[in-house]
């Protein structure tokens, strides 16, 4: 295998064409990579197709133009322009890290009921068969698009030749609005953005070797709400084999755990809000997009234990939970799975930095970020327990305020979900999983000198865009290894050691300044954090 620091992407010509099942379609060269945008993969899912399954893309003459973005699926947006300038910088310098600085102007995108489009940037249109990573954004089940890492994903291609995929798929409600209680034919609608997914992974399946893939070589990788439906995906019969590795950052949560019932609570509670009568849902399909997506503003994204409009488990597609219990599926128990998260997901409940320790713990027992995680079975008796296991945990290396939130990031899906993950899958004893934890800091927008290993500050190093510089070491390691994860089946490289997770042996790989393995680092806060919970 050739080093890191070769060159891989070797496009040449200024516009290339592709020919798919479809049609021909025209990319263009973008540092050396083949980018093709917005290709439809489905066809329209609006009008009399709203909540309904996908059916595939259509034939087209002549040679499409896909050489801008695609649209996204309807969500609601909000001008810069509109907000406070304090408030303005803070969510540019998000995008700046997200994009690791790259240009990226979010006014190319625009929503539309018909979404059902992906990207491809390939390193190179040859006679090579190159492992595919599929991203599968995050967002919760709210928001988000394909569109950013596409834009900047050109160094991961170039320096590990791979194919990376990005997937449009419908959201909210159009994705996720549980219909089946009111009309068995929209039995499936709970679940339209998951079955949107596994028609983008046939279409990866049909046309990839035409970007020089290798269709029998493909890695889902997604963080947040993208694990999420990673996560749905290897619960569905219909997406089996059609992937054979699976990534999941930050995105861990008991599959097919939502009800029914909850499901339809959602949609009574979105029918009343447009003033429908239940026995008049049907109306629901007149009603304009735009109308729809007001009825969703100012939801919260992260929950407890959910995300709003999150798949509603059909027993066909997605089996039931009752018991909100860590499950494994026959359908992908031969998917190798590599699966983390960050030690302070919920860096957002942050409120004093300057905090004290008694502080912490009169937070702790009022639980004022109940709405986004209830710690059940805290008390007067445990909580400094809690906190001492916390601070030993770290060697009493972290502020008062980092505590906190490493506290109630551990309790929550986002945190802890990854290490229960990660069990669930080595006591299947099948194929391999593999564990870590983001400790590294990063610096915190908008939070002057504070940083942590906050939510999704991974996402933009693992596809090699790098705002802060000191960041760039532990970029290229992480990228490299997931990247081998994807190629070979093992994260393990030439300068970084990284065995398996095993139920014996919870060897777990902590990545920051200098990444390395333990055993089992978190094993006095997962023993303390059952025993509050049991």
């Amino acid at each position: 295998m050739k080093p890191v620091e070769q060159s891989w992407s070797q496009v040449t010509e200024v516009n290339p064409v592709i020919e798919i099942n479809t049609g021909k379609i025209m990319g263009f060269n973008r540092n050396g990579n083949g980018v093709f945008l917005g290709i439809p993969y489905g066809d329209r899912c609006d009008g009399e197709y709203r909540f309904k399954a996908p059916r595939p893309a259509t034939r087209w003459d002549g040679i499409r133009d896909c050489t801008r973005f695609g649209p996204i699926a309807m969500q609601e947006q909000n001008s810069l322009d509109t907000l406070p300038d304090a408030v303005r910088q803070v969510l540019l310098e998000y995008g700046k890290h997200f994009t690791g600085g790259t240009p990226y102007d979010k006014r190319e995108e625009y929503c539309d009921e018909n979404c059902l489009v992906l990207n491809v940037v390939t390193p190179g249109i040859d006679e090579r068969k190159r492992p595919v990573m599929v991203y599968i954004h995050g967002g919760g089940y709210m928001s988000g698009s394909g569109a950013v890492t596409a834009a900047i994903c050109d160094r991961l291609a170039d320096e590990e030749d791979i194919i990376i995929v990005t997937v449009n798929h419908r959201l909210n409600l159009f994705g996720g609005l549980y219909l089946g209680e009111l009309d068995e034919e929209y039995a499936e609608s709970g679940i339209a953005g998951q079955l949107d997914l596994v028609m983008a992974l046939q279409w990866i399946r049909s046309n990839i070797e035409k970007f020089s893939g290798d269709p029998s070589n493909v890695t889902l990788i997604g963080e947040s709400g993208g694990g999420i439906k990673i996560g749905h995906l290897m619960s569905m019969p219909a997406a089996k084999g059609l992937y054979s590795k699976a990534i999941i950052v930050s995105g861990s949560i008991q599959i097919g755990a939502k009800t029914k019932e909850q499901g339809t609570a959602e949609t009574l509670k979105v029918l009343k809000q447009l003033g429908i009568a239940k026995k008049n849902w049907r109306k629901l399909l007149e009603v304009p997009a735009e109308t729809l997506i007001g009825t969703i503003r100012g939801m919260r994204l992260v929950q407890e234990e959910s995300t709003p409009f999150y798949p509603t488990p059909d027993g066909v597609h997605i089996p039931f939970n009752p018991d909100r219990v860590y499950q494994t599926f026959d359908c992908s128990a031969e998917v190798a799975l590599l699966v983390g998260a960050s030690e302070e997901e919920l860096a957002m409940e942050v409120r004093d930095p300057m905090m004290t320790w008694e502080e912490v713990r009169i937070e702790l027992l009022k639980q004022s970020f109940a709405e986004v995680q209830r710690i059940k079975g805290l008390s007067e008796d445990n909580v400094d327990a809690v906190i001492r296991t916390f601070r030993d945990a770290c060697e009493d290396r972290k502020q008062p305020w980092k505590i906190l939130v490493q506290i109630i990031s551990m309790c929550h899906f986002l945190g802890g979900g990854a290490y229960k993950n990660a069990m669930a899958k080595a006591e299947q004893k099948v194929a391999p999983v593999w564990h870590y934890m983001t400790t590294y800091d990063s610096p915190m927008p908008g939070m002057g000198a504070l940083a942590c290993a906050w939510h999704t500050a991974d996402l933009p190093l693992i596809f090699r865009a790098v705002y802060h510089k000191e960041a760039e070491r532990l970029s290229k390691s992480m990228a490299h290894a997931l990247a081998s994860f994807a190629r070979t089946g093992s994260p393990a490289t030439e300068k970084l050691d990284w065995p398996a997770f095993t139920v014996e042996d919870k060897k777990t790989m902590l990545f920051d300044e200098e990444s390395g393995w333990k055993e089992d680092p978190y094993q006095a806060i997962h023993k303390i954090l059952a025993e509050i919970n049991t």
